[in-house]
């Protein structure tokens, strides 16, 4: 998440945040870095996705109206296409229905793989379930963290000055067909998926540190929270790789956030400062505590990822050190007792600081400048301690 990294190592920057007003939302999230040797790649955080599909998998947008798409040809222009899905984007969003295609419709595909993201991650059981509509967000979140990539080209091409408009990644099917788009894209697709499910949701427009940005809020259990699947996506580099070799890893930081939270949280740390800034169309008043009851095993041990003190934060870094470097990255909410305005500045340095140092030759230093982790709302990190 750009401005939430501080440098890692050695020379650090931080890429600019484009802004693409006239044509749809453009946030980027991209860092690069430097480190010392490592010990080889580890993986990337696989989301906490279903690996058995239902057999015959039933979506609630099977019970809905129908609603059929306009008479087009098979061959459309760009334009045309780009018109045909913004359609099928507002039958099922905008008007809650259930698409009804023509023949060799050029948009079925798109709506066809939506439908085989939800069929292979999320279960029958859950329709109706208490928890039904959390586990469902929380798995289209992580799906399209990890299997939906940024279009740095697209921010290549902008930053060329070359236009991008009509561009696959702020639509859905830059999402689905392509697996590339920008926060436009995403947040569209997050609802279009919750729609399909027969989860109340809307898209949110408005700014990200003065630069135009889109995101979601979601009704879970009668209560309304902002989910923003492109600032929960760290995208970076390692010793001055390109592009093609971006990192990336999943917070849920930003899942499930009330609007003071989310509009307070200063990510480079400056009191007062509001990140975003936008409409309250609905009021979302609570914060969701994604790592309430959460742990996580290292070495055979169990470590609660909500962190309550300084001895227990050591223990765990301490663990991971053990681990041999298999460990490369952690994500943990940190709630030391005493601690305040966690959402205004990095009030924890110093402690981060001691825990660090429980880490028996660490891929990336921590300098008095220079900061190896990413920081949310609400004292969640991202730590990064092994390449």
């Amino acid at each position: 998440m750009s401005g939430a990294l501080a440098t890692i190592k050695k020379s650090v920057r931080v890429k600019a945040l484009a802004v693409l007003a006239a044509v749809g939302v453009f946030m980027l999230a991209a860092t690069f870095l430097t480190a010392c040797s490592g010990r080889g790649d580890s993986p990337d955080l696989l989301p906490h996705l279903i690996s058995t599909p239902d057999a015959e998998p039933v979506r609630p947008i099977d019970g809905f109206a129908t609603y059929e798409l306009s008479p087009c040809a098979v061959s459309l222009s760009d334009a045309q296409y780009r018109a045909r899905v913004n359609e099928l984007y507002s039958a099922v969003v905008d008007f809650g229905r259930k698409p009804v295609f023509i023949d060799n419709d050029p948009v079925k595909p798109v709506y066809d793989a939506a439908i085989a993201v939800l069929d292979r991650y999320v279960l029958n059981s859950w329709h109706g379930n208490a928890d039904g509509a959390y586990r469902t967000v929380h798995t289209i979140h992580d799906y399209l963290i990890a299997r939906v990539d940024y279009d740095f080209e697209l921010y290549d091409a902008y930053n060329r000055g070359e236009s991008v408009e009509g561009d696959p990644a702020f639509g859905i099917d830059g999402v689905f067909l392509n697996g590339r788009a920008v926060c436009d894209g995403l947040s569209r697709a997050v609802a279009f998926l919750c729609a399909i499910e027969g989860i109340e949701n809307m898209r949110v427009t408005g700014a990200f540190m003065g630069v135009p940005h889109a995101w979601n809020k979601v009704r879970i259990d009668g209560k309304w929270y902002n989910v923003d699947v492109t600032a929960d996506a760290a995208n970076y580099t390692v010793d001055g790789s390109g592009k093609d070799d971006y990192k990336k890893q999943i917070s849920h930081g930003y899942m499930l956030l009330g609007d003071d939270t989310y509009s307070r949280f200063s990510p480079n740390g400056a009191s007062g400062e509001h990140a975003h800034v936008f409409e309250r169309t609905v009021e979302c008043d609570t914060d969701y505590d994604y790592y309430d009851a959460l742990t996580v095993r290292i070495g055979g041990e169990s470590f609660a990822m909500t962190v309550t003190s300084q001895a227990k934060l050591n223990a765990l870094f301490s663990a991971i050190s053990d681990e041999k470097g298999r460990v490369g990255k952690i994500e943990l909410k940190l709630d030391f007792e005493g601690k305040a305005n966690v959402n205004d500045g990095d009030v924890y340095e110093a402690e981060i600081r001691a825990a660090y140092r429980k880490l028996k030759s660490p891929d990336f230093d921590f300098t008095a400048t220079q900061k190896p982790y990413f920081r949310y709302p609400n004292g969640v990190y991202v730590f990064l301690m092994y390449r």
